[in-house]
């Protein structure tokens, strides 16, 4: 779920937003498809329960992708700005924590169309999407499998229209390969560091961290 959302913005300071989405695009695929592996078992429940978000997701990520493909560079590094900005100061909570609230029975398939196009165009939907099942407070397991199976179909889609509209060049595909490795890597060192470390002190590094990568991509827009 954290993976684009750090990673997208630290990587558009280097290479641009629009490479940094398409370099994202392959470490988000790969790690959806082992949490899928992983909770399996859970996959013919909850994918029965989302068809609605997962085909409205579908259709925003190709929306997504299409805004990627034809806006301004500058355009998209303050959307991607914006959304960090947004996280930090609503956290995890954008829809609220009461379950059976209207906004959160009805809001479904809205945040599958919206999310999708936030994944196709920035790759960062998953403020909006974990909240919304963070708001519905769904177990820990079946919340994993729901966003991971969210996130791999439209992660299918965006690399095939990737393709298709030529935005996937070798280098930006061997980066996305190359990334793989330090995504593991981190995802080994958080398993091990999970119980070392306080919520409240990883929290606060990744704070740090969004901050300075928010600056570094800003700083494309104002040269």
């Amino acid at each position: 779920m954290g993976l684009p959302l750090i990673a997208t913005p630290v990587i558009a300071g280097v290479f641009g937003p629009r490479a940094a989405v398409v370099i994202v695009s392959i470490p988000i695929f790969v790690t959806n498809s082992l949490l899928i592996v992983a909770g399996w078992r859970s996959i013919p429940h909850v994918v029965r329960e989302l068809v609605p978000m997962l085909v409205l997701g579908a259709i925003g990520t190709l929306v997504g992708v299409q805004l990627l493909a034809k806006m301004n560079e500058d355009i998209f590094a303050i959307v991607i700005s914006a959304i960090v900005v947004a996280f930090l100061l609503r956290g995890d909570r954008l829809l609220g924590d009461d379950p059976g609230s209207r906004r959160i029975t009805v809001a479904g398939p809205l945040v599958g169309l919206v999310g999708g196009v936030l994944q196709g165009s920035t790759s960062i939907a998953s403020p909006l999407v974990g909240s919304y099942f963070h708001a519905r407070k769904v177990a820990p397991a079946v919340f994993v499998v729901s966003l991971a199976s969210l996130f791999e179909l439209n992660s299918i889609i965006q690399i095939g229209s990737f393709v298709g509209l030529r935005l996937f060049t070798p280098d930006l595909f061997a980066l996305g390969v190359v990334g793989l490795v330090p995504n593991l890597v981190g995802l080994l060192a958080g398993i091990e560091l999970r119980g070392r470390i306080s919520a409240v002190a990883f929290r606060r590094i990744i704070v740090v961290l969004l901050i300075v990568s928010v600056v570094n991509l800003m700083r494309t827009v104002v040269r």
